[in-house]
């Protein structure tokens, strides 16, 4: 096997991957209100259904995006009537977030959607030894600190 030729295919495959996933994420879905949702804002939706009562600080680990960019995709989805800030109850000056009744529908939607897939990844999955899956999670792992560390190193260029 010729690795150098593999490893160009890979992250040929892997770029093609990217982009399709984000050119799904120019299709906004509507559920019969004035404003549609898009991928990146139904995700982020799940991520407040996951883990109610985060505050922008934890939401932010957990998305993997920076604070300033949970705090815009906040207001928009506050806008859309999908997501609500509130005040904690334990300390008053801490921001949490809790999904609208709206929310908790898209959230209820996407959650099947991705029942779905996760039913034909697992019919795949099905087909190999566990040694191979392992094999995999460990390449996603190893491409999510590369882009980190590409990502780095774009902004150290600026």
């Amino acid at each position: 096997m010729d690795k150098k030729k593999s490893s160009k295919e890979i992250l040929e495959i892997f770029i093609k991957l990217i982009n399709k996933y984000n050119a799904m994420g120019k299709h906004p879905m509507n559920f019969g209100t004035e404003h549609a949702f898009y991928h990146s804002e139904r995700h982020m939706l799940d991520i407040v259904g996951d883990e109610p009562g985060l505050n922008v600080t934890e939401f932010a680990k957990v998305a993997g995006v920076t604070k300033g960019a949970i705090s815009q995709v906040v207001t928009k989805l506050e806008k859309k009537g999908a997501l609500q800030r509130y005040r904690s109850d334990e300390n008053n000056k801490e921001i949490r977030l809790r999904l609208t009744q709206l929310g908790e529908t898209i959230y209820a939607h996407h959650q099947n959607v991705n029942g779905e897939s996760i039913n034909h990844l697992l019919k795949e999955l099905n087909k190999h030894p566990e040694d191979k899956i392992g094999f995999l999670i460990y390449m996603f792992k190893w491409f999510e600190k590369y882009l980190d560390e590409s990502q780095k190193k774009m902004h150290a260029h600026k």
